[in-house]
């Protein structure tokens, strides 16, 4: 499936409603996304199901190749990472990363970014959502369960899918996918593309004041590994060499197209950028594995960084920066990890300031 095409990012919003009560926890990007594995695996491919799949079957198998945990082949002599992300609820409190509970009738969404050809997939995601919903999501709950079920113990809380969007965060195109009360599902069309990620650069490119501050905010758990060593501090040059190898990986395996070309001088300068303001803070999670049969750390930091360099910088990294907020970056982005949003304000003051109070 590897086809040459120009590689987008289709981003669809999914806004579902508790049918029982439904806790979520404190991050809820792995939770989703092993609800997302199960739902496709269970009802799409028994081959998994029942084991662990023959290469015979995952050469022909869209569930196998959209949720493998790696693409098989090499990019620079590393795994194609999966072509989609996962955004999680972003729910009041975020800084405080606390639990939140929904009683039945209230609502929530989670979102999900399918890359290049992966939107071919989308028809199976429609279908999965509400299974998903029916095997429950979050943390299980004594009250959702009768004796006679589940021997007593908690239920996870289930939920009904009520309708999908489809949006360009770029340039701020929201299209209904799946109306309220609709059965029509529609084909996502607007994606993030080469040229949306311009206009967007060049908009905030004329916006930068005389420091030439960006601000990049962190929504869920960056973790960054670099020579080997996890990352604590939101510096950007080991922020920026992980997020070209993943557009690398992701644009070469999915899309056909080539290296980023000027590699070596697009990181000379991301080593160069000053964090002149550190207003993240490290968010411990781990996230349940049921192939390595444990838990594995899902932690990162959270949180506003400010960065400053010359505008000629900015200009050749903007745009890489920019479809970052799409692909997500460093390790875990299927499970939500990495999700960010690149700011540029009209005072530097100002910026600070409001970073300072999210």
């Amino acid at each position: 499936m590897n086809e040459s095409s120009e590689f987008t990012a289709h981003h669809l919003r999914f806004e579902v409603e508790a049918l029982t009560p439904l806790v979520l926890p404190a991050y809820t990007g792995p939770s989703i996304r092993a609800a997302l594995f199960d739902a496709l695996q269970h009802h799409f491919c028994p081959a998994s199901a029942a084991g662990t799949p023959s290469a015979e079957h995952k050469a022909f198998c869209p569930v196998c190749w959209l949720m493998a945990t790696e693409k098989s082949g090499h990019h620079r002599g590393r795994d194609v990472p999966r072509p989609y992300a996962v955004e999680p609820p972003l729910l009041p409190g975020e800084k405080n990363r606390r639990s939140r509970r929904f009683e039945a009738g209230e609502r929530f969404a989670f979102g999900l970014t399918l890359f290049a050809q992966a939107v071919n997939l989308f028809p199976y995601l429609v279908v999965a959502s509400p299974l998903m919903g029916q095997a429950g999501l979050g943390i299980p709950l004594r009250e959702n369960a009768s004796s006679r079920q589940e021997g007593g113990r908690g239920r996870r809380g289930q939920f009904t899918l009520r309708r999908i969007e489809a949006l360009n965060p770029l340039t701020g195109e929201v299209a209904p996918v799946m109306g309220e009360g609709q059965t029509i599902v529609r084909m996502p069309d607007v994606p993030v593309m080469a040229r949306d990620v311009a206009a967007v650069s060049r908009a905030m490119l004329g916006r930068l004041d005389a420091g030439s501050l960006v601000q990049i905010h962190f929504r869920t758990p960056a973790r960054i590994i670099d020579e080997g060593c996890l990352v604590h501090r939101p510096w950007l040059g080991p922020l920026f060499r992980r997020l070209l190898e993943r557009l690398d990986a992701l644009r070469g395996g999915f899309a056909g197209e080539p290296p980023v070309s000027d590699r070596e001088h697009l990181l000379a300068l991301a080593d160069k950028v000053r964090l002149t303001h550190d207003l993240t803070h490290w968010f411990e999670v781990k996230s349940g594995s049921r192939r390595l049969g444990r838990s594995t750390p899902v932690s990162g930091f959270v949180g506003t960084a400010i960065y400053q360099a010359d505008p000629a910088a900015w200009q050749a990294l903007l745009p890489y920066l920019l479809w970052g907020q799409a692909t997500h970056v460093g390790k875990n982005a299927t499970k939500g990890n990495g999700w960010y949003e690149v700011r540029v304000s009209e005072s530097a003051s100002q910026r600070i300031s409001e970073s300072a109070n999210q």
